[in-house]
């Protein structure tokens, strides 16, 4: 994989990460994700799991290691941290568990493939 895709991936899913915290925690005045120690968690978070799910996958682990660990950490790390009530937690699930597959497809759809693993989607370009 050339490091712009493990770079670009890593930025899009920062960004969606932040977005959909943000976005769960809306109704929280201030909303917690407004601070620079909140992003940098989540930047440092999805880091981490990117690379976990990277070097997982070069170095021979188990696929059961190297993907769901780093989906169960975006899961669970923000509803801990940012001690999500049962609305925030459920509106956080959902949006994660649909834009997860949705960025694996789109980045799919452009030729990067390796990042969906389990299924072939053909390239547009």
């Amino acid at each position: 994989m050339l490091l712009i895709e493990f770079v670009s991936f890593t930025i899009v899913s920062i960004v969606v990460v932040i977005l959909i915290a943000g976005l769960s925690l809306r109704a929280r005045k201030p909303n917690p994700v407004n601070n620079i120690k909140s992003i940098a968690l989540l930047i440092f978070l999805e880091t981490f799991c990117m690379i976990l799910a990277k070097y997982g996958a070069n170095f021979g682990f188990p696929w059961w290691i190297y993907y769901p660990v780093p989906m169960i950490l975006t899961l669970f790390v923000p509803i801990i941290y940012f001690k999500m009530a049962k609305k925030e937690t459920l509106k956080y699930i959902i949006l994660i568990v649909i834009a997860s597959p949705l960025i694996h497809v789109v980045f799919s759809l452009f030729g990067w493939n390796n990042y969906m693993p389990f299924f072939k989607i053909p390239s547009l370009i």
